[in-house]
């Protein structure tokens, strides 16, 4: 995984750079997100020479102007910070940044409710730190926030999908998630892989919307016209390119492609003739035009009975033995149903995961199987659709031997479902609803 890019407040990250020598390093902050985060230090005062330990400054308002002011000597640096702010922000620009962690409440780094003293009177809390000011003056959209404000893990993950999006189209997406292994529970972040609808259009109307990892768009677009046979070389595309909002620059998930010749000709007919298709990044829903169209119409799961974890820790044995073809090919996903207590209900056995749902599911409906299915357990990842599915058959928990799509955990928490990934012997993680797992 490529990590964010994000610049800090040194003293954040325990460098002894406060006027009197300490720090504030922020333990809970460094240590939850520096698994994502590669850190650009910096500490303005320090770096224009002011050297450790060092006289304190503050904001004073003067003849309509705020001032860097030594509080004992009444030195005026603010004429030399600005300058090294300037020079510094144009540095850090070189170093494409994702997002910025400041100190709260320093004259220098402070990104607001910075004192700021007058000629009388307590000081009022209006101040801006003077390389926060230049640094949010030369990226006025970089996501920029205090070490205050970051203190929830709500924040947090807020805060790494601002910095995600800031960079463009990225493949992985921030989630929370529960983490159970031999050695405890622990509520942490953790990275899923993206899944996102791309709206492939020709001439400006859609032809298809599919679901992928972002990163890549065009040339998936490309390949998809030609699997589709609406184009048949390279000599058919005029142009593939991202749409863009008047207002945005960054690149939305529509991908436009404008085509030559014969194969321009054929558009028309084409769009006419053929239903809107979502097809998923494993191939499994397709007929529907929107994302919103699939969730419509379905009401949440409601709360129910709990799973002992004991339960779901057993489940990956018990369909990897009834998975008869893929002990003699390698070569196949499998998917269970099973009560809260564990009791096998139907299994099945596909080269497509979804395929595998829809079997297991199916079962139920030709009445092949019965009771009352609790847990889907599958043999690889969870993307949307498998999601869907378990939502439409009213199964409430969904179980994976491997990871989610980031997708999949959005649509889980909206539609009641508990989520786990990464079941393998005593660990696993719960991503949505874990009220539904006992025993954590």
């Amino acid at each position: 995984m490529r990590k964010l890019r994000i610049g800090i407040s040194s003293c954040l990250l325990g460098d002894e750079v406060r006027f009197d020598g300490g720090h504030k390093r922020d333990a809970l902050l460094i240590e939850t997100l520096s698994p994502f985060v590669e850190w650009v230090r910096v500490c303005p005062e320090v770096e224009l020479g002011l050297g450790v330990p060092r006289e304190p400054v503050r904001l004073v308002s003067a003849a309509g102007d705020t001032r860097m002011i030594g509080v004992e000597s009444g030195i005026d640096h603010t004429d030399g910070m600005r300058a090294y702010a300037r020079r510094r922000v144009e540095e850090l620009a070189a170093m494409e940044l994702s997002a910025y962690v400041l100190k709260s409440r320093s004259p220098s780094c402070g990104p607001g409710d910075v004192q700021v003293h007058g000629d009388s009177g307590a000081p009022s809390h209006t101040g801006t730190g003077l390389f926060a000011a230049a640094l949010s003056e030369r990226f006025p959209d970089l996501p920029i926030e205090d070490e205050s404000r970051l203190a929830g893990a709500a924040a947090r993950i807020r805060f790494l999908e601002r910095a995600s999006a800031y960079g463009g189209l990225r493949p992985t997406r921030f989630v929370p998630v529960v983490r159970v292994d031999a050695g405890g529970v622990l509520a942490t972040t953790d990275v899923a892989a993206a899944e996102e609808p791309l709206d492939i259009r020709l001439h400006g109307r859609s032809f298809a919307v599919i679901m992928r990892t972002p990163g890549e768009d065009r040339t998936l677009a490309a390949g998809f016209l030609l699997s589709e046979r609406v184009i048949q070389s390279a000599a058919d595309i005029g142009a593939v390119e991202h749409c863009r909002h008047p207002d945005q620059a960054k690149a939305h998930h529509v991908v436009d492609v404008y085509l030559h010749g014969s194969a321009a000709d054929r558009v028309p007919e084409m769009l006419e003739g053929r239903r809107q298709l979502i097809a998923n990044s494993s191939c499994g829903v397709c007929g529907r035009a929107t994302i919103e169209e699939l969730r419509a119409g379905i009401a949440p799961l409601a709360a129910g009975g709990t799973v002992d974890v004991a339960v779901i820790r057993e489940l990956p044995e018990r369909l990897r033995a009834r998975q008869s073809t893929f002990e003699e090919t390698g070569g196949l996903h499998g998917a269970a149903a099973f009560t809260i207590d564990g009791t096998l209900l139907a299994s099945a056995e596909d080269v497509g995961r979804h395929n595998a749902v829809d079997k297991v599911i199916g079962a139920f409906l030709l009445e092949e199987a019965t009771g009352s299915p609790q847990v889907l357990m599958v043999s690889g990842r969870v993307s949307f659709e498998i999601v869907q599915k378990a939502w439409l058959a009213a199964i409430p928990v969904v179980a994976a031997i491997s990871a989610p799509t980031s997708l999949a955990i959005e649509l889980a928490q909206e539609a009641g479902i508990t989520l786990l990934g990464f079941v393998r012997g005593r660990s696993l993680n719960i991503y949505t609803h874990p009220d539904r797992i006992a025993g954590t």
